[in-house]
């Protein structure tokens, strides 16, 4: 296979990591932000104010045109233009520290209004700046022995079709909270490079903005269970798909993975799934990336929802029940009966994990 790897990785801001404390962090960012905003050129006017804005050069530095080069479809709006989202919950096996772990995962489906200068949700963002936005969240929580993990990474895909794949995201934001420490890493995809911002309370990740080149027509494993699903359309025009990948950012943290595009490729099959007593059509997905694979199934019919996947490090997922619903209303004493609707526990409790090596460090 040819490689379409770009090369670079640049670095902005002070030439080495960032140390801990909330001020030096917090100037830190300001004067990455400065770097970045004063590197256009003279006279160039800054899109969006800068008052408030880590990133006021955002739209500049995404380069996406004024105009969608094709917008979504009136079938697509009927599904998805109702103000509810798609709840689905999830049984989930996921490995840590060498060994598996039972897994509460929802994922989150909603389209929402944003201000593209900023790709901030904004319900009053007027033309020619609001976008309507495919918003998912992916939620799995976990203990590991005596203490627990949250891992939440949020996916931001305009309806409208301004790359050449549909749902090609604008900003995927990924966040762990365990009781070592805290993590967080955001991307914000461009033409040839995605912009990065890493912080993170372990040594070795740092507090880091990169700059890291990338093929025009790389795709993000993390969008992939938006793109998969083929809510308007083909993905990849029907057929099998190759060229760059960056994967997936929770993968990159638990693997300690570096932070650039690999070679990979997917393919498309049909074939059958049992879920819920029957046998589903499905198409299934399968990646290869550089000596990882990821399967995904997803229902060849109308809602097209993922019933489940697996990878070749252990993880594992499947479709539990789903439901449209306007969840941000269902916060009040006694709602916590709904989760059990589509697989979850009512407590928000997770069963006892596997006893794992109390003297085993921090990653």
């Amino acid at each position: 296979m040819v490689s379409l790897r770009a090369q670079g990785v640049r670095r902005f801001g002070p030439p080495e990591p960032l140390r801990s404390g909330g001020g030096a962090l917090v100037g830190a960012l300001v004067f990455c932000a400065f770097l970045l905003f004063g590197c256009g050129e003279a006279g160039e006017d800054a899109p969006g104010s800068s008052d408030g804005m880590l990133f006021p050069d955002l739209a500049a530095f995404q380069q996406l045109p004024d105009e969608p080069l094709a917008g979504a479809s009136t079938e697509f709006w009927e599904w998805w233009g109702d103000g509810r989202a798609e709840v689905a919950g999830y049984r989930m096996h996921v490995e840590r520290y060498g060994e598996p772990r039972e897994a509460e995962l929802a994922l989150i489906y909603v389209t929402e209004p944003h201000d593209r200068r900023t790709w901030i949700k904004d319900d009053g963002a007027e033309e020619p700046y609001r976008t309507e936005v495919l918003k998912l969240i992916s939620s799995a929580t976990f203990l590991t022995g005596f203490y627990p993990y949250s891992v939440m990474t949020t996916v931001f895909s305009p309806v409208d079709r301004y790359r050449s794949e549909a749902f090609s995201p604008v900003r995927i934001s990924h966040s762990v909270q365990e009781w070592c420490g805290s993590y967080s890493h955001m991307l914000f995809p461009g033409s040839d490079r995605f912009r990065s911002l890493r912080l993170s309370y372990f040594a070795q990740h740092g507090e880091r903005l990169l700059n890291v080149a990338k093929d025009p027509e790389a795709l993000y494993e993390d969008a992939l269970l938006i793109q998969l699903r083929e809510l308007d359309g083909p993905f990849a025009e029907g057929g099998d798909w190759e060229g760059e990948l960056v994967p997936e950012l929770w993968r990159l943290r638990a693997g300690h993975g570096e932070l650039e595009p690999v070679d990979a490729r997917i393919r498309r099959e049909e074939g059958v799934r049992e879920w819920g007593g029957e046998e589903v059509p499905v198409t299934r997905f399968t990646l290869v990336a550089e000596g990882y694979e990821r399967v995904w199934d997803v229902e060849r019919n109308p809602p097209r929802r993922v019933l489940g996947w697996r990878t070749s490090t252990g993880d594992e997922a499947e479709l539990l029940e789903s439901e449209r619903l306007a969840y941000w209303e269902l916060n009040r004493l006694g709602d916590e009966s709904v989760r059990e609707r589509i697989g979850l526990h009512p407590s928000g409790s997770l069963p006892p994990g596997q006893e794992v090596d109390p003297a085993a460090p921090c990653p």
